[in-house]
């Protein structure tokens, strides 16, 4: 806030926003940053915590039987 022409050719990191680097670096800041390692872990724990939970919860499910007899 205080260098407004300064800040304009920054970028912000998205694994941590504060990480300003200059926008020419960001893919090179990206590719090696050390907080990219956090969010891919907690992404893939989430990716598995969500598919044991769909196992858990949905894949015995069966309808009850009907006494309804659509044919009748």
């Amino acid at each position: 806030q205080s260098n407004p022409e300064i800040a304009k050719k920054l970028a912000t990191c998205p694994f941590n926003a504060r990480h300003l680097v200059p926008q020419a670096d960001l893919s090179n800041h990206i590719m090696k940053c050390n907080d990219k390692a956090f969010v891919e872990q907690d992404v893939v724990s989430r990716a598995s915590e969500s598919s044991q939970e769909q196992l858990n919860n949905g894949s015995t499910w069966q309808a009850p039987p009907s006494a309804e007899d659509w044919e009748t």
